[in-house]
């Protein structure tokens, strides 16, 4: 690790560092789905305030790679981090060690991990640079954190989760040092997702609400290209995640903000999205996922909130129950996820009104059940608040939480009428309590193709060296390239050109690198070629 000390301020801060921009090897994204595990972030409200952490176990972790999830969004507290102390030039030995298993169980089956910063954009009510922590205080946390997972080349860094009320010319400034301090630490290979106001949601965007975010530059890549969008969307009525109900698909959001992206030469993921595990959910998160996982000139991917410390009586869970997925997750989400078996996908029929809800508590927060308040035996779990996507105030049931605006799940308050009987499901056996406040399917068709069964679905035809991207096939609704079997065709082509590339590299450095066949060119331009005809396939 790279002590923050060895850097001063004014190159932490600085636009453009003074150090050596070598070739890196960075890669396109491939397309990416998974899940939020929640709990290293419980206790964190939207003010910035933190109470009692409940970081999960690993056990979710093989369970969702193994039904194809390729992303982890790992969201965690920033004063759980540095020990409560905003200033501290070191991370918490104990506390970091839990995390940091965290992420590398998750590295270690071959998925990427998305580390979140679950703050708000604040610490105990204070903004970050506008008037709470400094942006020197915010940049020492990241660089502490990049010195750590420098040479994880699949670990993502997600600045801040759901920035909200905020100048956002001057957060354009905090993210810069943020970005900045990143790659002084060394980690100038791996993408940076930019979060924007209005709790980062895609309408934000579209509006030009973050337009000065569109100014940050990324000083170990002059083509922007490791800087990404993240973006947050929920589909009840008020788009908050609060209801276990959804009346939208979205689609025409999604749309808009990918025209928008595409303008400015830019893609995003989505990485809180999800419902209640109710029908209308099933069908509307499931178009939402297909139309991100079909849109990948501009879509990276999604991460699901939320498993991990959740039990099943929080609203928007999707926590296994010994080993067993709700239909949410079977109908609606797995199919859309870019490796293992894949699920059967709901309906693709929008029902034109919504129910009450029925499987879990209904007409509270998602901040609310967040609380999953367990029996009278067990420790309380509280959680990040889940807020509203609208810029206007939105009251919520005032038997559970004390704000009434988006931020109305802030006060993490746990009321009587709230909590569940003694029956309730406790905290997972497997979470990790670090400190101390209150937190069957029906099928119908997975996507297909109408190409006949056998034929070569790659159309890249570069071949460096004389290596070929790996044949791409088609049997019923999968994909089959190189030994793995995938639920889409872009995963199968994304895969067939990254084989392509590896061996295109080892070839490279057994010949050493010479003429045309180096290492840069096989990592360059023509894996670059070979995914942008994947993408338009």
């Amino acid at each position: 690790m790279l002590p923050v000390r060895y850097f001063s301020l004014l190159t932490l801060l600085a636009g453009v560092l003074a150090f050596p921009v070598h070739t890196i090897d960075k890669r396109a994204l491939p397309r990416l789905g998974g899940v939020n595990l929640a709990g290293c972030d419980f206790g964190m409200d939207t003010n910035g305030g933190s109470g009692t952490v409940y970081c999960p176990g690993t056990d979710q972790i093989s369970h969702f790679a193994s039904k194809g999830s390729n992303l982890f969004r790992l969201p965690v507290g920033w004063q759980y981090l540095v020990g409560n102390n905003q200033a501290s030039t070191s991370l918490d030995a104990t506390f970091f060690a839990t995390y940091d298993n965290l992420v590398k169980t998750a590295l270690a089956t071959g998925s990427y991990v998305m580390i979140d910063i679950h703050n708000y954009a604040r610490w105990n009510g204070g903004v970050v640079g506008q008037g709470g922590p400094t942006d020197a205080n915010f940049a020492s946390l990241w660089s502490l954190l990049a010195a750590k997972y420098k040479s994880e080349s699949k670990v993502i860094f997600g600045i801040m989760n759901e920035p909200h009320d905020i100048d956002i010319s001057k957060w354009a400034t905090t993210v810069q040092a943020a970005v900045n301090a990143i790659r002084a630490a060394g980690a100038t290979t791996q993408s940076i997702a930019l979060p924007g106001n209005q709790w980062t949601h895609p309408e934000g965007w579209t509006s030009g609400t973050n337009d000065p975010l569109l100014s940050i530059t990324d000083p170990a890549d002059s083509s922007g290209s490791l800087l990404i969008i993240d973006a947050h969307k929920y589909y009840d009525g008020d788009g908050s995640g609060q209801s276990t109900e959804c009346v939208t698909n979205a689609v025409d959001v999604y749309t808009a903000f990918r025209t928008w992206l595409k303008a400015h030469n830019k893609k995003a993921i989505i990485s809180e999205t999800g419902g209640g595990n109710t029908a209308s959910c099933q069908t509307n998160v499931g178009q939402a996922l297909k139309y991100i996982s079909e849109n990948t000139d501009a879509f990276i991917g999604f991460t699901v909130w939320s498993a991990g410390s959740f039990d099943s009586s929080y609203a928007l869970s999707i926590t296994p129950v010994n080993g067993q997925d709700n239909d949410l997750f079977v109908k609606a989400i797995q199919p859309y996820l870019p490796g293992g078996s894949g699920g059967t996908a709901s309906s693709s029929a929008v029902p034109s009104s919504s129910k009450a809800a029925s499987s879990t508590i209904a007409s509270t927060s998602k901040a609310a059940s967040s609380v999953p308040v367990p029996s009278s035996t067990s420790k309380v779990v509280s959680s990040t608040s889940r807020a509203p996507i609208s810029t206007t105030s939105k009251a919520v049931s005032s038997a559970v939480v004390t704000s009434t605006s988006r931020a109305a799940s802030s006060a993490v308050v746990i009321s009587k009428s709230a909590t569940p009987s003694s029956s309730s499901a406790p905290i997972p056996s497997s979470s990790v309590v670090l400190t101390s406040k209150a937190p069957t399917s029906t099928s119908s068709a997975s996507p297909s193709t109408t190409s006949s069964a056998g034929s070569n679905l790659q159309k890249f035809t570069g071949a460096l060296g004389g290596f070929a991207a790996p044949p791409v096939t088609q049997s019923g609704n999968r994909y089959t390239t190189n030994g793995q079997t995938y639920n889409f065709l872009i995963d199968a082509l994304n895969s067939s050109c990254y084989a392509q590339m590896n061996t295109c590299q080892n070839e490279a450095n057994k010949t050493g690198n010479k003429g045309d066949l180096t290492v840069g060119n096989c990592n360059g331009q023509q894996v670059q070629d070979c995914l942008k005809v994947a993408s338009s396939s």
